[in-house]
């Protein structure tokens, strides 16, 4: 009886609220971010992935997408779509909650990622349209796939899911598949998080040629979470080329896989701060027709205050592997169509700035969105540093560079940071409800979300100990990506 009534009320919550999101929504809202990702109403995690369409010339984005809340609950897989990965259209939700469930969790849709199966190794390919193929976690209810034929307008379950059931003591999640063209597989990583503490973390590895029988070839100890897998040239030289693993929370390891085992060449490296959970890649093509590695992930999934949403992502960054002397590393930068948001911007150049003398060299920028990106000589400094969004009695979130512990901080996290040449380059996106820093090429990023007070529009520029030298700083006020007749 109480079961009975629970779902009663329920589905009548479930009515009522997907009516409401029907209504015309107000991109203006104070912490609506205006160049992030965030759903119209209720609650975003983590991406799923990203196919392009040959066919309509869009990208298709796919995420856990709550129909009902602000809280991760009764998630479904959200979709959207953009045609330049900055500019998004809303779509109806790509799958329900599976086995007719009305629980809160059991069952419902969880991250995994998808592809093209350009070779129809599924078999359900109609006409010249390639099947799109999803995998997913049904929570509790095993690894899942789904499919459609019609360019990801429908999506039909497989009838004998799960592809791999559910077992508490694997507790196996978040399938990443990829095609392993010198094998000629399919290759599945699954996280594992095994509920008995008497079984460590870490992450499977499995093949399949026809992308329903899955054998088992190896297990990796150690890596937690959303797994993603990737291949990079190095210093952009195609013909060297490497294998990364990144975890939930952003942290890497580099190395080679033969299509059955990864063989790490490094130790787990971290170059993500804050809030950057979730990732997932996905091969993107430039203007020129060269392709890149583009990655995109949660940055904030907590309700900002009075707002009808909860959670956004990353802005996309594209990916790169560097040699220093300590050896390899993963950059990660904002891709290059953030510059057609960019509006003409506030420079400075050629500055020295000396404490006490030179207050504060930007203070006649005011507003909520900007990309600062600056290059800055350390000098004689002790720290330097943005306090952005400030109040008027210059009370704001700070981003400090400590150059006597070689340390870059914001929002309450710290990351090691040596500066190259004597130089500290930041590049820094700040929207309505979240930040993102980009130091040292992308080498370290912190992001994250964050409530200003609506009426905070400062920005202060600083430095202490010592001379900063300001070899060039531009400031672009940002557009924001919503339509003028809907904000």
């Amino acid at each position: 009886m109480i079961k009975s009534l629970f779902t009663f009320v329920f589905l009548c919550y479930t009515v009522v609220v997907a009516f409401a999101q029907e209504e015309e929504v107000d991109f203006s809202q104070v912490y609506r971010s205006q160049f992030h990702f965030t759903s119209a109403k209720n609650w975003i995690g983590s991406p799923s992935g990203v196919i392009f369409s040959e066919k309509d010339s869009l990208y298709h984005l796919f995420y856990e997408y709550s129909t009902v809340d602000v809280t991760p609950v009764y998630l479904n897989m959200g979709h959207a779509v953009s045609r330049d990965l900055i500019h998004w259209e809303y779509k109806p939700v790509a799958l329900e909650p599976d086995d007719d469930t009305r629980d809160l969790y059991k069952c419902t849709i969880r991250a995994g990622s998808v592809l093209v199966d350009s070779n129809n190794a599924l078999g359900k390919q109609e006409g010249d349209q390639p099947t799109w193929v999803m995998f997913y976690t049904s929570y509790e209810c095993g690894i899942r796939l789904a499919y459609s034929t019609d360019g990801g307008d429908n999506w039909v379950k497989y009838a004998s899911n799960p592809l791999i059931p559910y077992k508490a003591s694997e507790n196996a999640r978040s399938p990443k598949v990829f095609w392993y063209q010198p094998n000629q597989c399919f290759v599945m990583v699954l996280a594992r998080d095994p509920e008995s503490e008497d079984i460590p973390d870490g992450f499977s590895f499995y093949t399949s040629n026809n992308l329903i029988d899955w054998t088992h070839q190896s297990d990796y100890i150690g890596l937690k979470g959303n797994p993603d897998m990737y291949q990079l040239p190095v210093n952009n030289h195609q013909d060297e080329t490497y294998w990364v693993v990144t975890d939930s929370v952003g942290s890497y390891m580099i190395g080679e896989f033969d299509g059955k085992r990864f063989k790490p060449t490094t130790e787990l490296l971290t170059s993500v701060y804050g809030k950057y959970s979730g990732a997932t890649t996905f091969t993107a093509s430039d203007s020129d027709g060269d392709s890149r590695v583009v990655q995109i992930a949660s940055i904030g999934d907590i309700q900002q205050p009075d707002m009808p949403f909860a959670g956004q992502l990353s802005f996309p960054v594209e990916l790169q592997l560097r040699t220093y002397p300590e050896g390899m590393r993963l950059l990660k930068q904002p891709i290059r169509e953030i510059e057609q948001l960019q509006e003409r911007p506030f420079e400075v150049k050629d500055k020295n700035v000396i404490p006490g003398l030179d207050k504060n060299p930007i203070k006649r920028i005011k507003g909520d969105c900007f990309r600062m990106k600056g290059v800055f000589q350390l000098k004689s400094v002790s720290s330097f540093g943005y306090v952005i969004r400030a109040d008027k009695s210059g009370n704001g979130t700070e981003i400090r560079y400590d150059a006597t512990r070689n340390r870059l901080s914001c929002l309450g996290v710290t990351a090691n940071l040596q500066p190259e040449d004597g130089k500290i380059k930041l590049d820094v996106l700040v929207d309505r409800s979240s930040v993102e820093v980009f130091a040292n090429d992308g080498r370290v990023l912190i992001s994250g979300t964050f409530a200003p007070k609506g009426d905070s529009g400062e920005y202060i520029l600083y430095n202490t100990g010592g001379e900063l030298y300001i070899e060039d700083l531009s400031i672009f006020p940002m557009k924001s990506v919503f339509p003028e007749q809907k904000k």
